[in-house]
């Protein structure tokens, strides 16, 4: 194991007198979530049900796993419309495009028929018996297919061409973390530390003035 402290660089303003380190969490998107926090005994308690509408909030918008979220309605749509998106959904969409634009191509947000082709995704094909890996010609013509969606910034709208599945799992989580990073915030709470499924984001300290340690499993040899 590899220890490491999160945040980076500490927050020199100190945890309210008499904090101790008060921990929260439930699930979302098919995992576990949870807060730790320095506050008073009792007091993160309050904040469950804002965390968790935090993070409800974000999956009703972007998972790829909910039929009828904003994102589950953007891929059945009909070929040749454009649909107004929520700003965080459109903010994390531009993000995705902007990476896949810098690896040329090699990351896209647009691979959601490829991620099914594969077996993974919703239905989780993989794992039923007899799955076999698609042929090369089938794979080449589903990354056709995928060709890149048109944003509209100054009306925050996104044009559907026609067969793009948008599968934003690679970053809609680590976008929730910063949300539930921004909720803490938002409500005088500074010193946390924030996972959802591994990822995680950290803020001030403990405390005791230490820094919020976590361990990273090392890679064997």
């Amino acid at each position: 194991m590899r220890t490491v402290l999160v945040p980076e660089r500490l927050d020199p303003a100190a945890p309210p007198p008499g904090s101790v380190v008060q921990s929260s969490g439930g699930t979302s998107m098919g995992t576990s979530w949870s807060v730790k926090a320095a506050m008073p005994a009792g007091a993160l308690a309050a904040l469950a049900p804002a965390l968790q509408a935090t993070l409800d909030a974000v999956v009703a918008q972007m998972s790829h796993w909910q039929a009828h979220s904003d994102l589950g309605r953007f891929n059945r749509a009909a070929a040749g419309s454009w649909h107004t998106l929520p700003e965080p959904f459109f903010s994390v969409l531009d993000y995705a495009l902007a990476v896949a634009e810098d690896s040329g191509g090699a990351y896209s947000p647009c691979a959601g028929a490829l991620v099914a082709l594969w077996g993974f995704g919703p239905g989780a094909a993989y794992r039923q018996p007899g799955f076999t890996a698609p042929a090369a010609d089938v794979v080449a013509a589903t990354l056709r297919q995928a060709s890149e969606i048109v944003l509209d910034h100054t009306d925050k709208r996104a044009f559907q061409p026609g067969g793009v599945q948008l599968d934003l799992s690679s970053v809609a989580k680590g976008f929730a973390v910063d949300q539930l990073a921004r909720c803490l915030h938002s409500r005088g709470v500074h010193h946390h530390l924030v996972e959802i499924g591994g990822e995680l984001r950290g803020a001030g300290m403990r405390p005791d003035r230490m820094p919020w340690w976590v361990q990273l499993e090392s890679v064997p040899d």
